[in-house]
């Protein structure tokens, strides 16, 4: 049996949108902000969450999805066409990753890459010729690196987190 990899935009006023969603992005938070030295308590990144999907669906290049494996939550991603572009530090019109996240049970099996391919692919055909995103430095890094982002040399002010590119290609 082949595996079947489906990508579900989260709808705001789903239920179980948001419980699938939950179990994916509290750790997520958690491992960032574990490697950023942070912490915010469960109810800060539950709050964090709601208001991330209270606006999906009020632009039609905004996309926050979960991504299933034979029908098992593997990942969650948020992604959008920049409208600021950090600060002016990168042109108007970029994709960017503002969430991306691998259950560690599903991590070294290439569904990230097939993941990161799929938003990039959404992206271009909402417009971007660039993708940029701030990774973590532990497991972001290594990750965006091999599948072909590179180190603007730029910093983005809010994170102050590298500002990693890729040029896309339609």
């Amino acid at each position: 049996m082949e595996n079947q990899i489906c990508f579900i935009q989260i709808e705001k006023d789903h239920e179980e949108h948001f419980e699938i969603a939950a179990k994916l992005w509290v750790p997520f938070i958690r491992e960032v902000h574990e490697h950023d030295g942070r912490h915010e308590s469960e109810e800060q990144i539950m709050d964090g969450l709601k208001k991330r999907i209270s606006i999906q669906g009020s632009r039609k290049d905004m996309h926050f999805e979960i991504a299933s494996i034979d029908g098992e939550p593997f990942g969650i991603a948020m992604f959008a066409i920049d409208l600021g572009t950090v600060y002016g530090l990168l042109e108007k019109g970029c994709g960017t990753i503002m969430g991306f996240y691998i259950h560690p049970d599903f991590r070294r099996k290439g569904l990230g890459t097939i993941l990161s391919r799929h938003i990039e692919t959404v992206l271009c055909n909402d417009g971007a010729a660039k993708m940029y995103i701030c990774p973590d430095a532990v497991t972001g890094e290594p990750f965006w690196k091999a599948n072909g982002y590179y180190d603007s040399g730029k910093i983005d002010p809010d994170d102050k987190k590298p500002i990693y590119i890729k040029e896309l290609s339609k």
